[in-house]
Order: structure tokens, then C-alpha cells, then sequence
């Protein structure tokens, strides 16, 4: 059965400070320290979803063993792009690896756009095509640079928009982890009010909303968030209900009777550590990276479990991934083979040191 054989990383080597991350977005030192960053990568001119996905690929191979042309399929995740639709990410990723090259194992590629949950989504298409034997191995790419829609250009809507960062990562999943770990349950819960999906981003440039002079005029078409205070309120009891719904149907198809580790990224930790709390997961089976690296979309789940192993947390045998967006939430859940995933992991721009001591239990 299908399993993670490896996770790989990149993250730009250049960082603000706290204080820097202020002057720059225009912010008070006191609502960046309330957002809990403590620094940001900073892209350069040649970083890019494609060239930042390529790099995590190849150092998510090189962890496992594999060259390029062991990959059948790379799925690519992500909300930025290095160009508008309908460029696909996957292309230039598979690009730079040189799958392109006369002669070269061609492995094929697409974009999935489930915003920060697509990386939980493809994971599972991933497990189901090398399940039924279509396909050997698959790379999850995750890669964003969210400096473009909200940095420092623009007036921030809120501290938050601070937070969002640059950098990608990479997991393999092949049927060979056997003895190592298998991706065993999914779930998903959708919100049935769609109207807050057209909160948190551009407006214009779709079919309801042409991107016309006027719109351009009234920057409908940049990143922005409308969202009323009683969006924002109904969107949290989305956020809990979700959590409730999806840990309860991956205890329901596993058994597991528990969680020894838990991936998630909230941008606001304590909602969801209260929700863990509630079920039993207290704040010492989690890692959080958004403090340091920032918040990179779905490769922040991956960059968590990678963390993790590479600073020798001890994982145990039943771990889940989970995602909440507005509209949207998921969950993955992971059985080990032993103590922990045995996941080969590696890449560039993490001091991993920052994380092997363990959080208290609060």
C-alpha cells in the first residue's frame, strides 16, 4: 500500500526579523508579536512556484534515492503561479527537471487548486493511483510566493497578510514503504455557505465579473478580503465543526483510538489546539513552522512532518495531517510501521535545530 517515502524542501535563505517584517508591511512591532511571527523568508527575482517546486522535488528524490525519471506523475499544489491561467505549474516544474528533454522519461503533471487544502487532496489522489497500480511514484509539489499578491507593495487588511511567505515542498508517495508507513483514511468537509469563497481574493477576472477597465481601476482584480464580522465568526464554527466531522471519520475507517502527532497550520493556533485539546491531542504532538518560516500554503503540512523527522521527534504509529480554509477542510491519516513514518527527508533553507526541543504540554 501507498505510503510518504521521502519529503523534500526549499525555503529562500534570505529573512526579515520580526521588527523588519513591521517596517516594511507598514505594521506596529506590537501586531506582528500578536500574529506570533518571529521572521519570513524573502523570495529573490529568480524564486518562483516552478523554480522553488523543481528545487524541493529534486531534494525530495535525492532523500529517497531516485532520480527524475523514476517519477510516472508530479501533482503540483499551490495558489500562486508564475504566470495567470491558464499556465500550469506542473509543466514548469517538470520542465526544470529536464523531463522535457528529447529522450527523457516523461513523466506527466497537473495543477490542483483546492487553495491550502490541495496538498491533503493530492496526497490521497496520490495514494489511490499507485493503490490501483497506474502509477509507481508520484510527487506531491507544493510551492508558493505570496509576496506578489500581499507584500510589502500593498497596505495589509491585517497583521496576517505578513505572514504569508515563499518556499516550497515535495513528497514522493510509492508503494515501497511498506515496512516503513501507509496513508490509510481520508475525509473532507465542505461549508455549504459558498459566498465567503469570494472573500478572500481577487473578484474580477472570472466569468461573473470581467476584468474591465473599471475593475482594474478598483483593484478588483488583487488579492483582497471582504469579510464581514459575521463571516468571520461563521467561518470559525465552520473551522470547529470541520475538525469534529473529519477526526471523527478517520478514528471511525482506522480504529485508531488516538493521535500520536498531529500536522496542521492554523495562521490563529489556540481555535485549533482547542479543538486537539478536545480530543485528546494536547500541544506537544504538533509542530507549528509559521513562526519561522512563514505561512507557505500546503507545503506548510509537509514542511511540518519534515521538521519533525529531521529533528528526531518521536511521531508513533497514527498521525494526521489536517487542513482548514473558509470553505473547505480536510484530513489525512497516516499509520506507521513502527515507532515512526521512517519518511527520508532533506532540502535547503531550515535550521532544523530550531526545532528538536519539543514543546510543553499546555
Amino acid at each position: 500500500m501507498a505510503g510518504i517515502r521521502s519529503i523534500g524542501w526549499w525555503i529562500p535563505p534570505l529573512r526579515r526579523t520580526a521588527s523588519e517584517v513591521a517596517r516594511v508591511y507598514g505594521l506596529s512591532e506590537e501586531a506582528v508579536a500578536k500574529s506570533g511571527i518571529e521572521s519570513q523568508p524573502v523570495p529573490g527575482d529568480g524564486d518562483h512556484p516552478s523554480t522553488m517546486g523543481a528545487r524541493a522535488t529534486r531534494a525530495a528524490l535525492d532523500a529517497a534515492g531516485l532520480a527524475a525519471s523514476d517519477l510516472d506523475l508530479l501533482i503540483f499544489v499551490g495558489v500562486t503561479k508564475d504566470w495567470p491561467s491558464p499556465w500550469v505549474t506542473a509543466f514548469g516544474v517538470l520542465h526544470e527537471l529536464g523531463l522535457h528533454q528529447p529522450g527523457a522519461t516523461r513523466a506527466a503533471g497537473f495543477d490542483m487548486s483546492s487553495r491550502c487544502a490541495g496538498g491533503i487532496d493530492a496526497l490521497w489522489l496520490a495514494k489511490t493511483l499507485v493503490d490501483s497500480g497506474t502509477r509507481r511514484r508520484v510527487a506531491v509539489c507544493c510551492a508558493e510566493r505570496f509576496d506578489r499578491l500581499l507584500g510589502p507593495q500593498r497596505v495589509p487588511e491585517q497583521a496576517t497578510d505578513a505572514a504569508y511567505s515563499a518556499g516550497a515542498a515535495t513528497a514522493i508517495v510509492s508503494a515501497d514503504c511498506d515496512d516503513r508507513n501507509e496513508i490509510v483514511a481520508f475525509s473532507s468537509y465542505t461549508n455549504p455557505d459558498l459566498s465567503v469563497h469570494k472573500t478572500m481574493g481577487p473578484v474580477a477576472g472570472g466569468t461573473r465579473q470581467p476584468l474591465d477597465e473599471a475593475a482594474i481601476r478598483e483593484r478588483r482584480h488583487e488579492w483582497q478580503s471582504q469579510l464581514s464580522l459575521r463571516e468571520v465568526s461563521a467561518i470559525a464554527r465552520f473551522a470547529v465543526d470541520s475538525d469534529r466531522h473529519n477526526y471523527a471519520e478517520l478514528f471511525r475507517e482506522t480504529g485508531f483510538d488516538g493521535v500520536d502527532f498531529v500536522a496542521c497550520s492554523p495562521l490563529d493556533p489556540k481555535p485549533q489546539l482547542d479543538v486537539l485539546r478536545e480530543l485528546g491531542v494536547d500541544s506537544s504532538k504538533t509542530l507549528f513552522t509559521v513562526p519561522r518560516l512563514g505561512h507557505i500554503g500546503s507545503a506548510d503540512l509537509l514542511l511540518i512532518l519534515g521538521v519533525a523527522t529531521a529533528s528526531g521527534r518521536s511521531l508513533g504509529r497514527r498521525i494526521v495531517m489536517s487542513t482548514r480554509t473558509s470553505v473547505y477542510s480536510n484530513a489525512l491519516a497516516i499509520r506507521s510501521a513502527g515507532d515512526g513514518p521512517r519518511i527520508d527527508v532533506g532540502g535547503e533553507g531550515i535550521d532544523v535545530d530550531l526545532w528538536r526541543t519539543p514543546p510543553r504540554a499546555v
